[in-house]
C-alpha cells in the first residue's frame, strides 16, 4: 500500500515538473514540493475531513504553482509557503463547496504554524507586530490579497488567477483591506 502511494506521488511530481523547462528550476520545485506537501495536506484535511479530497486540493494547488513557477524566483521560502497555504485553502474550499456543504471558518482548526513571519518595511517593531496581527485578524478574502500583493510581490493578474477571482475583485478587496487596516491603526493610536 505504501509503495502504491509512493508511486502515485512520484507520478504527480513528474507531472508538475514537466511544466517547468529549466533543470535547476525542476530541482527547486521538487524541494519546495517535498517541504510543503505534508503541511498542505494537513491543512486541506482540516477543512475537508476526507483523504482523497485533501489530496485533490494539494494536487490542484501544485498544478497552479507549477503554472506560475517563474514567480517563485523572487520569493523566499516563507513567501512560497504563504502562497501555497492560501492556494490550498482556496482549493479545499472550492472542493468543499462543490459537495454542497456549508463551512464556517470559525469551525476550522487553525494552527499558528501556518502563519508566515511577514516583515513590514518599518523601523517600528511594535508597529510591525501590530500590523501583522491585524492582517491575521482580517477576513481571509482581504488578508489573502494583502499577503499576496505586498508580501509575495504578486501582480493583481496573478493574484486573481491564484484566488480564482477577477482583477477588479482583487482591486476592490485590496482597497477595502487597506481601509480596514488604516482604521484599526488609527484606533490603536498609530
Amino acid at each position: 500500500m505504501a509503495e502504491d502511494k509512493t508511486l502515485a506521488v512520484t507520478k504527480l511530481l513528474i507531472l508538475y515538473m514537466s511544466m517547468i523547462d529549466n533543470p535547476e528550476e525542476k530541482q527547486i520545485f521538487e524541494t519546495i514540493y517535498n517541504n510543503n506537501k505534508d503541511i498542505m495536506y494537513h491543512y486541506a484535511y482540516q477543512i475537508l475531513k476526507d483523504n482523497s479530497s485533501a489530496e485533490d486540493a494539494v494536487h490542484d494547488s501544485f498544478l497552479s504553482f507549477a503554472r506560475h513557477f517563474e514567480k517563485a524566483a523572487n520569493m523566499n521560502s516563507q513567501q512560497i509557503r504563504s502562497y501555497l497555504m492560501i492556494t490550498v485553502r482556496n482549493a479545499a474550499f472550492k472542493i468543499y463547496n462543490k459537495h454542497k456543504k456549508e463551512v464556517s471558518t470559525e469551525e476550522i482548526d487553525t494552527n499558528d504554524d501556518f502563519t508566515p513571519d511577514l516583515a513590514v518595511n518599518s523601523e517600528d517593531r511594535d508597529l510591525q507586530h501590530k500590523l501583522f496581527l491585524m492582517i491575521k485578524e482580517l477576513d481571509s478574502k482581504y488578508g489573502d490579497v494583502i499577503i499576496l500583493k505586498y508580501y509575495c510581490d504578486m501582480r493583481d493578474k496573478d493574484i486573481a488567477a491564484a484566488l480564482g477571482i477577477t482583477r477588479d475583485n482583487v482591486k476592490i478587496r485590496l482597497h477595502r483591506a487597506k481601509n480596514i487596516l488604516k482604521q484599526k491603526l488609527k484606533e490603536g493610536g498609530y
